[in-house]
């Protein structure tokens, strides 16, 4: 497993600027977009002097994202699978290790669960609704979800028509292929669903991973906030989770397992794990984990010997007559 810290210092946001709340993170920059898998872009952020109603010493927040065109036909999702007759709902996995066994090119950590925190491959409880290829992992949980729900899950056809939403406890799912869950909701139809002073140290600013659906339900972003690490990155309120959302062009947001949890990774060319956030710690072993399959961009040939001797040949010619 290789490593690597993201840091964004180019591009300024000017694209969605008008569609921001009125406390806009200050000194944000992102990346622009760019292609990492067909159907799959890549983009990294960076912000400092971040404050918020309840904390007015400057933070810094680093993040990573990934955008998703469901519209792409080679996309396919995936999460962890149920564990069968073992004990509890899934076998832990280091997202790095899920995407190393699936196969996957891109994934990140997804619903909260327990026990926490073992550095081992344990036997787990997933909390709120998860699916993987059409089987339920673990069913819906009105109130499994920190700071004491109501949860809302990230839904996927096989199809990839997606959506954000909460399921009641015994909610027919028989459609979804896949499902994840967290809390609470950060975008409901381009409005902030959560105070933008931090209610509680869960609210407060933590690492953190989140994913977002634009209007048209056309792209899924999928984003980490590095955190707990000083002079680096400090986190992220979800308030301003859910900014950074927007920023994206999400126009709904949902929070999924933060803290310690955290991780955004992705295939490279051998298609080992390459660890794209800088994590809080060690590398969790989370219950459940959400991927992506993609196809390869698309190669550009190379030009054969022929053609670059009629374009050698060209470009003589050319200054022949000029000179003439």
């Amino acid at each position: 497993m290789k490593s690597v810290n993201a840091f964004a210092r180019s591009l300024p946001l000017l694209a969605l600027v008008l569609s921001l709340p009125a406390h806009a993170i200050n000194n944000a920059t992102l990346d622009a977009w760019t292609p990492l898998f067909k159907g799959i872009d890549y983009t990294s952020g960076y912000a400092s002097g971040v404050t918020s109603p309840t904390n007015s010493t400057p933070r810094s927040q680093a993040i990573n994202a990934m955008r998703i065109d469901l519209r792409d036909p080679d996309i396919r999702f995936f999460s962890t699978p149920d564990n069968g007759s073992v004990i509890g709902d899934t076998t832990a996995q280091t997202t790095a290790s899920f995407l190393e066994t699936y196969d996957l090119q891109v994934a990140i950590n997804a619903n909260f669960f327990s026990p926490c925190c073992a550095a081992s491959a344990d036997p787990k409880d997933v909390l709120g609704l998860a699916v993987s290829n059409g089987t339920v992992v673990s069913p819906s949980d009105y109130n499994a979800i920190p700071p004491g729900g109501p949860a809302y899950s990230l839904a996927l056809t096989a199809g990839n028509e997606a959506l954000i939403k909460y399921f009641a406890p015994g909610a027919d799912v028989s459609s979804l292929h896949t499902a994840v869950t967290g809390g609470p909701l950060l975008l409901g139809d381009g409005r902030i669903m959560v105070a933008e002073a931090p209610q509680n140290a869960f609210y407060d600013t933590n690492p953190r991973t989140a994913v977002g659906l634009s209007a048209d339900a056309q792209y899924l972003y999928l984003m980490t906030i590095d955190g707990r690490q000083p002079g680096y990155s400090d986190g992220a309120t979800l308030y301003e989770t859910a900014e950074w959302l927007m920023m994206m062009g999400a126009w709904q947001g949902l929070n999924l397992d933060g803290g310690g949890s955290t991780t955004m990774v992705r295939a490279d060319d051998n298609g080992d794990a390459l660890v794209l956030n800088s994590l809080n710690g060690a590398a969790r072993y989370n219950a459940n984990n959400f991927g992506v399959y993609a196809a390869p961009l698309a190669a550009v040939p190379e030009p054969s010997a022929w053609a670059l001797m009629v374009f050698g040949l060209l470009v003589l010619l050319a200054a022949a007559r000029r000179r003439g």
